[in-house]
Parts: C-alpha cells; structure tokens; sequence
C-alpha cells in the first residue's frame, strides 16, 4: 500500500499544495505519518563501530521472515516470555509487519527470532543475526535483554534500535525508541511551572524509575525557585496508605500533587486523601505518560492533567490496525510500526547504495516524525520525543497543549 510521507525539508514540512497532490494521486489511501528526516550535509560515511554495518545476508535465515529487501534487519521480541512479554511481542510484531507492508516489502527483509524474554536467549538470537548478515537489530525489549545482545552487536559493528525504557543501557550504537520517564517528567513539570505552579508534592514509587524522576524534579524544580517534597511508596496498598496519611496534613501547602505511576495507583492514592479529609479541591493534579491505563472517571482525577503521545496521527493508524489483526494497538505496535519505518527510509536515503547504518543518519537532530510523533536519536542513544498535554475532562483526556511539530536544530 502507497502512503504519503512528510518531508521535514528545512525545519518545515512540505507545502500543503504538494501533499493534497500527492494526495490526489494514491486516490483515497491512507494518510499516514511516517519517519523521514532531512539530510543535513553530514558524511553518511560515518559507520558505527570500526566494521562496516552491512553484509552479504545468508539463505535461509532461522525465524519468522518476511520481505524480499536486500538489506536484512532482525527483529528480537520476548514472543513465549512468560507474564504480558508475549503480548508485547505480538504488538511489536504486528505494527512492525503493518509497516513492512505499507513500505518496505521489496526494500528490506523481516527476520523475526524469539528471545523467550531471557538475557542468554537475546544474545543468542543477536549473535544469530549478525552471523546471519542483518545489517540492523530491532529490539529487544527488556533492559536485561539490551544489555546482553550489545554484547554482541556493538564489537560487530551493527546498530540495535531497542524497545527498554532503561536507559541505562542506552549507548551510541544502541539507541532506545522507547518513550522515557526523564522526558515525560520535563515535558509536564516543565509546562506546570510555566502556568505558575510553586510548590510541589511529588508522590512516588520506591523503585529505579522512581529515582530517576525525582532526579529530574528536583532540577527542574530547584532551577525554577519553587519549593518540593518528595515521598515514596512500595507497591502495596499499605504502603500507600501509610504514605498519603503521613503528608495529607501537610496538603494545604502545595497547590500541586505529582502522581507519575499509571494503573491503579493514582485512584488508589486520591481515595486515601479523601479518606484522610485531606481537601484536593483547587490542587492541580499532575500526571505521566502512564495514565494511558489509569481509568480518568474518578471526579478526584477531574481537570488532571499528562503529558502523552501525539495522537493526531495514531488513530488512523489505529483503525487499520484494528481492521488487519482485530483489536485496538497500544503504544507497543505504534513503536514496532515506527521502527520498520525508520529503518526503511533510511534504506531508502541511500538512493540505491545503501552500505550499512550511520552515526549521521541515526542522530540527525532535524529528527523523524512517526505514528507517535516527533522524535530523534540522541548520541547518548535514548530517544527524545515530542510529547502532548491532555487534561481530564468528563473522565476522558483532552488535548491541552499539543505536541511539537518539529525540533530545533540546538544539540541535545
């Protein structure tokens, strides 16, 4: 299927007139956002690592595959990992073979190689895919996972394009297109304090991401002269009733509580204040990225407000997503179909002499725009997005503050 890319052509996207042609031209096909980057005028010879990134690919790969490219990537997905990794894998699976269709069938080939979730199964199936001659690692997805198959990519000199919100295990070479909690934590503490918010209850959870958000509050708070408390939790219900308890009298000196986890947390933390006749009416309620699964028809939750994925081109997506494998796709196959697509046009920017993956295509800062908006590659290989504001309204999200259309050429 034919679909109508976007150029970013000197921080601009092309004119409206010559998307309405092309437009006109495929003739009621899906108008969808896919990845594509300017060429800056960097050296595209710049390959990662000290060996050349692309091979000879050998016959008869072993996995799932699909396309007749001849430019081989190897997918790495947890597809029988105990608990919701194998649905995570379905849903990178199917968002990744939705893009193969839509771009890609003759430009690369799909070797699709099962990590079972387990460290020592990644690096098997990445030292598979090297000896294989795939030029390109997608995934995989559990930090542990990451951190055992660079192993074996980066002294092979291949790009991995991984799924983990870790970032620790972020590198150049080994670049996560995952949505991350130090950007969603700036994106919304940053827009709070520009509405003049001062004072902050920070309420979260006792784990690493949670650390890694109070890091990033405590900088972007101290920078603004605005005052913040931070209290954990364990995830039990005891935990976090002992935790609202201990501050519920202190909440008549912040005019905003920070609640970053999704699920049930945020219900589960509201109740208590009310439990503990703590007044929340007036109090600004902030959210994260996570609030995706948090069900928003609590009054307590009225008028919250997250930061989230752009949407604007996700729901047709959604549609013919739905339409192909019956049922609704998550962020999971939104970023399976945004790889495939990245790694296709990147193919594709060669013009036909295509001799592996750079440094100067990945980490172009005019960045790429797919199905969950901008986004761009930094050098330290996490990922930097252009995220929405929603806020609570009726128990459903409503754009607030839209997402950025593009970035600045300023380094990272």
């Amino acid at each position: 299927m034919s679909v109508v890319l976007r150029w970013a052509v000197a921080g601009r996207f092309a004119p409206a007139s010559v998307l309405r042609a092309a437009i006109m031209l495929l003739l009621g096909l899906a108008v969808l956002s896919a990845c594509k980057s300017t060429n800056l005028g960097v050296d595209r010879n710049t390959v990662l690592g000290s060996q050349p990134t692309q091979t000879t690919p050998t016959p008869n790969p072993n996995g799932e595959i699909f396309g007749g490219g001849a430019v081989r990537v190897s997918l790495l997905l947890p597809k029988t990992a105990p608990g919701n990794g194998a649905a995570v894998a379905q849903e990178l699976r199917n968002g990744a073979l939705l893009a193969l269709q839509d771009f890609g069938q003759d430009t690369i080939q799909i070797v699709i190689k099962d990590t079972a979730g387990q460290a020592a199964g990644a690096q098997a199936a990445a030292n598979e895919a090297v000896l294989e001659g795939s030029s390109l690692i997608l995934g995989p997805v559990f930090s542990a996972s990451v951190s055992a198959a660079s192993a074996i990519t980066l002294p092979a000199g291949r790009t991995m394009i991984a799924f983990s919100t870790d970032t620790t295990v972020a590198r150049r070479g080994v670049y996560l297109l995952s949505f991350t909690p130090q950007d969603d934590t700036r994106r919304i503490i940053n827009f709070a304090l520009s509405q003049g918010k001062r004072s902050f209850l920070a309420i979260l959870p006792n784990s690493s991401e949670g650390t890694i958000r109070e890091g990033i509050l405590r900088q972007l708070v101290g920078a603004a002269g605005a005052n913040l408390l931070v209290v954990k939790y364990d995830h039990s219900s005891d935990s976090i009733e002992q935790v609202v308890t201990k501050v519920a009298g202190q909440l008549d000196t912040f005019d905003t509580i920070y609640i970053p986890e999704g699920g049930q947390v945020p219900n589960a933390i509201m109740l208590n204040f009310r439990r503990a006749q703590a007044k929340t009416i007036g109090k600004t309620v902030l959210g994260s990225g996570l609030w995706e699964t948090v069900k928003l028809d609590n009054p307590m939750l009225e008028n919250a407000i997250y930061p989230g994925r752009d949407l604007s081109n996700f729901e047709t997506f959604a549609d013919r997503y739905q339409k192909a494998y019956g049922t609704k796709p998550g962020v999971w196959a939104g970023l399976g179909y945004d790889a495939v697509t990245l790694t296709i046009e990147l193919v594709r920017q060669s013009g036909g002499s295509f001799t592996g993956f750079t440094q100067a295509m990945l980490e172009n800062p005019r960045g790429f725009t797919g199905i969950n908006g901008i986004f761009r590659l930094r050098a330290d290989g996490t990922a930097e997005r252009g995220l929405a504001i929603y806020r609570v309204v009726d128990g459903k999200p409503e754009l607030l503050s839209p997402a950025p259309k593009s970035f600045s050429r300023t380094a990272f």
